[in-house]
């Protein structure tokens, strides 16, 4: 049995409390209330309380949960912070988190709970499709339920790639014979979310109701081939015709959020950023960093004034847009495939093409609303042709850094710039001399957590190449 099966009876109890379960199960799936009161979640869930239709959506509302807890969610902090930690998005404001801010990460020094939350909500999704299928009638609300699963997990392992090091360890999700975890490449972690979006798109149908799911679906098949440089392939996926004949792309001013509740399950950002001044917003880091505060973009605002961060130290200002711990936070977007589109016709050598993309959003109505940025023409005013290959290359890569700030896309883009446009780590990552002393160390990548090497099939990251 693998670390992760072992932590099964742990995971049900801590995630399938009834409050907290139907809670997020109404606000990230907008169920049929009836349907989630008549669910039936006791403090611990076996394997085999769970084979029943109440037991299969009670692990879907854990699934749901354990997505969100990975994803945004307050326990230590959720990926989105530790990416922009490892990135130039985040400096640490709080004791023990510095070897993350300073790309020197030890994986038995808090916060390095990363992989177990990646883990948990892998697993868990597995287990809820797998119920859902077996124990819960067919129908288009099923097939609905498997669908979003489904799709969320593409999102779950294409972020594992970008984040994690080369060679991590997947479960079987086995429960009933536990088999010996497998070992997989960062490449066959895209493979397997391409095929976890192509699953999604599969079972779900062509309802209104299904059509955001379908459009979750494209966006996290897009990002894979993306991250494998299928450029052309990931533009095809999210343009029209990329969900069959007839079909539309993804609308520009579509956006799917990962919502949170007060009580139950609160906003990371919030709760380390804004109540508590833990993490803050960066400015050119490390000298290669963006200027998220001082370019005073609409689309990262942040406080005017600092004050004193956790540590007693340094100084740190607010990311606002996040009011309350039920804030919702933008997981992918239509400006997803708008930026998709742009570089795949950027590496077709389309200036003209690349630039209308790129601008799209820009003037996006819709998208304005969903962002808070305004109506104003001189507020994101349309961008110009910088000239040259190399300036197109950084021009995207800071647009797509703005749009998706705090997202959990930016250690993935960091590691493309290296990869995919031969850029060196010292022109790319925070480097030099670290704010607090020291220097920046030269991780890329983080590791599975040290409890993992309890797992016969792990020894150690293959490697840590970007």
């Amino acid at each position: 049995m693998t670390v992760a099966q072992r932590m099964f009876a742990a995971a049900s109890s801590r995630h399938l409390r009834r409050a907290s379960a139907l809670a997020l199960l109404a606000a990230l799936a907008g169920c049929e209330r009836e349907r989630l009161l008549g669910v039936e979640t006791p403090d611990q869930i076996r394997p085999e309380d769970a084979a029943s239709p109440n037991g299969a959506l009670a692990l879907r509302a854990g699934a749901l949960r354990d997505f969100a807890q990975f994803f945004g969610g307050t326990t230590n902090v959720g990926v989105n912070i530790y990416v922009g930690l490892l990135s130039d998005e985040l400096i640490n404001a709080r004791p023990g988190a510095d070897h993350i801010d300073q790309r020197a990460f030890n994986e038995n020094t808090f916060p390095a709970a990363a992989w177990n939350k990646f883990s948990d909500s892998y697993t868990q999704v597995v287990r809820a499709i797998r119920a859902l299928n077996q124990f819960v009638p067919a129908s288009a609300t099923r097939n609905r339920d498997v669908g979003q699963l489904y799709a969320l997990q593409g999102i779950t392992l294409n972020i594992g790639g970008e984040l994690f090091c080369n060679g991590v360890p997947l479960a079987s999700v086995n429960d009933a014979a536990p088999e010996a975890a497998t070992l997989v490449t960062t490449q066959q972690l895209y493979q397997r979310a391409i095929a976890q979006a192509d699953s999604a798109l599969a079972a779900l149908g062509n309802a209104a109701t299904d059509q955001n799911l379908r459009y979750l679906a494209r966006v996290a098949k897009a990002r894979a081939q993306l991250n494998l440089g299928q450029f052309d392939a990931a533009a095809a996926t999210v343009s029209a015709g990329g969900d069959g004949a007839g079909s539309i792309a993804v609308p520009t001013g579509w956006q799917y959020a990962v919502e949170f509740s007060q009580t139950t399950l609160v906003n990371s950002i919030f709760d380390w950023m804004v109540n508590t001044a833990n993490f803050g917003p960066s400015d050119r880091e490390g000298g290669n960093g963006l200027d998220y505060r001082s370019a005073r973009d609409p689309r990262v605002l942040t406080s005017a004034t600092s004050r004193l961060g956790q540590d007693g130290s340094t100084q740190v200002f607010t990311v606002l847009g996040y009011p309350n711990g039920s804030a919702p936070t933008t997981l992918v977007s239509g400006v997803t495939a708008r930026l998709i589109e742009a570089e795949a016709a950027l590496r077709r050598g389309d200036a003209t093409t690349w630039l209308a993309k790129l601008n799209e959003p820009r003037a996006d109505a819709a998208v304005r609303t969903l962002r808070n940025i305004g109506t104003g023409a001189d507020i994101l005013p349309p961008l110009t042709d910088p000239g040259t290959a190399d300036a197109r290359v950084t021009l995207l890569f800071r647009e797509r850094a703005f749009w998706f700030y705090l997202t959990g896309t930016r250690v993935g883009d960091l590691r493309r710039l290296q990869r995919q446009y031969s850029r060196p780590a010292t022109a790319v990552w925070p480097t030099g001399a670290y704010f607090k002393g020291g220097t920046y160390g030269t991780d890329v990548t983080l590791t599975p957590s040290f409890a993992e090497r309890n797992n016969t099939a792990y020894s150690g990251c293959t490697d840590r190449n970007p």
